[in-house]
């Protein structure tokens, strides 16, 4: 992998939304949500700097002293854009105003399951096929979830008898550079994008107060389920 490192940007409003405001807040296993993604992003080595926009008293204070995280708070994000938050370009164009570097990863906090190793496979793939490709044919990288279903209009007829995939842009993390991002009029998802697939259970977001309370059960659990936590 080349010298460089990245620049993690997350955001955890105070209130998050309508649904489930206080989601960042959410204790998992004896942990708040938002500190589960920080300690996976801290462990990362190619991660050199995490910017964290918050107007959290709270967060600003455990990490006033973080030797690799920084606090800011610039970006007040109106109530029906925060359900948006994840892949807001307007939230991300604000922060690179008030962030250096030119190599970023831009994550979503509310994924309790996202792997350690997902995260760096993703940015391995970033490395890969757009720092050192040698025809350039991607300028960055996005995750997505992969639906395979069939289809049927209102009347019930098939619109494909087969069950073609779907790509959906999950929000669980965004890789790009600064240049593109401008050039691409300030969006993190470029003109030639690599599709970065995550499995079915990364994807499960604490968007709700249901789905806290099947994280949680998950959680404490885990020796139930190896896939998501290993043996």
């Amino acid at each position: 992998m080349n010298d460089y490192s990245l620049t993690a940007l997350i955001s955890i409003p105070e209130e998050a939304g309508y649904f489930f405001p206080n989601r960042h807040f959410e204790y998992i296993s004896g942990k708040p949500l938002y500190r589960i993604m920080i300690e996976k992003l801290e462990a990362i080595n190619n991660i050199g700097k995490i910017i964290i926009n918050t107007d959290s008293r709270s967060i600003k204070s455990e990490y006033s002293r973080s030797p690799k995280t920084k606090v800011i708070d610039v970006y007040h994000a109106e109530p029906q854009e925060i359900e948006l938050e994840l892949t807001s370009d307007r939230l991300t164009t604000e922060l690179l105003k008030h962030t250096e570097g030119e190599h970023f990863l831009q994550l979503g906090t509310i994924f309790p399951f996202v792997k350690p190793e997902t995260i760096n496979r993703a940015i391995e793939m970033y490395d890969e096929h757009i720092i050192n490709a040698e025809h350039h044919h991607y300028d960055s990288v996005f995750s997505i979830k992969t639906l395979n279903r069939r289809y049927y209009d209102s009347d019930t007829d098939f619109i494909r008898e087969d069950r073609p995939n779907t790509f959906v842009e999950d929000g669980i993390l965004h890789i790009f550079n600064r240049n593109t991002f401008q050039a691409n009029g300030n969006r993190k998802v470029g003109k030639k994008p690599y599709l970065f697939g995550i499995d079915e259970i990364e994807n499960f977001a604490v968007d709700s107060e249901e789905n806290h309370q099947i994280t949680g059960f998950i959680s404490d659990h885990r020796n139930r389920f190896p896939r998501v936590f290993g043996r």
